[in-house]
């Protein structure tokens, strides 16, 4: 499945995010425990700019500039659980989904931040950032995708910037499809192994690793950029 296939998908299912029982809590001690690495100089209140969906064309046009002070949520979805969390730690927050009805819902509630509506693989960022996260997302990446999206996302973090992103901590690459959900998904990971390998030859540092819901294999991985 091609990552618009996915959102599709995703637009069928905003209610299982919505719902009352949804906890909202899931993946909050993963962005504490990765943002207590990113240095306090990136840690710097900011003005938010009015609140955008941006298809990739109009976010090309946006300043360029590197700057500290920006977190990247990627595959945000809807709830915005994860806004207050990095904004408290002083970041300025930009969300990017490939679900057009998951971003309605997120910016119906967050009028002041900016969303980007697109397939991140594809995306030109339009920044830098001193922190990036996937949560519960990057496993919907297409496996042939997956390291030069890993890759690009170093690319874009400062020095001494932090990615944060959870994945099936396999032995061995492998991709599926179920419809556990309701419509067909796509899963898909590398093997925690080459994850390890792609991010450190790509001067990352690892800070933190956890098969937090052992003995299934959902991984938080947590690594740093350093420039040696």
């Amino acid at each position: 499945m091609t990552p618009e296939e996915t959102g599709k998908a995703y637009d069928t299912i905003t209610h299982l995010w919505t719902r009352p029982e949804f906890n909202q809590k899931n993946g909050e001690s993963a962005y504490q425990k990765a943002l207590s690495f990113i240095p306090t100089a990136f840690l710097k209140k900011r003005d938010t700019a009015p609140n955008v969906v941006l298809n990739e064309h109009e976010a090309n046009e946006k300043d360029e500039e590197q700057e500290p002070g920006y977190a990247l949520d990627i595959g945000c979805g809807c709830t915005n659980r994860f806004v207050p969390v990095i904004e408290s730690a002083g970041l300025i927050y930009e969300g990017i989904d490939v679900s057009k009805n998951m971003l309605a819902i997120a910016t119906s509630q967050l009028p002041t931040h900016t969303f980007y509506c697109a397939d991140v693989c594809t995306f030109a960022l339009p920044r830098h950032y001193s922190f990036i996260s996937a949560w519960d997302s990057f496993w919907h990446i297409p496996l042939t995708q997956q390291e030069p999206l890993l890759k690009k996302l170093v690319n874009h973090l400062n020095d001494d910037g932090v990615l944060l992103f959870s994945c099936g901590g396999t032995d061995e690459s492998g991709q599926h499809t179920n419809e556990a959900m309701g419509p067909e998904v796509y899963y898909a990971s590398l093997g925690l192994r080459t994850y390890i390998e792609i991010l450190m030859n790509a001067g990352c540092f690892v800070r933190h690793i956890e098969f937090d819901q052992h003995p299934e294999l959902h991984t938080i991985v947590i690594v740093q950029k350093k420039i040696l």
